[in-house]
């Protein structure tokens, strides 16, 4: 009878924690901005939040930036330009 080998392809978690950021109890006239990860509807989500944040909740502008790739990392200065210009930033998709 032949075997069969099982892999675990989970990932150990991480020690390192991290603080939350500062949360906004008031979006009134701060910028939102969008970090696309280019994943299949990023684009499209991000946006709609964007548009709710500014309709209802009173965000005055929407800044969109775009990942080069969903298995990439932001480089540095996209993040750092996103950090300087907005108050705020949605990020991300699952799937």
């Amino acid at each position: 009878m032949g075997l069969v080998k099982l892999l675990d392809p989970t990932a150990k978690p991480h020690d390192d924690e991290k603080p939350l950021a500062q949360r906004h109890t008031d979006l009134h006239g701060k910028r939102v901005g969008i970090l696309d990860n280019t994943k299949s509807n990023a684009d499209i989500l991000m946006k709609r939040m964007a548009a709710l944040l500014c309709e209802q909740h009173g965000a005055a502008d929407v800044i969109h930036r775009r990942k080069a790739h969903a298995a990439i990392g932001a480089t540095e200065e996209l993040l750092d330009e996103m950090a300087e210009s907005c108050d705020l930033v949605l990020l991300g998709s699952g799937d």
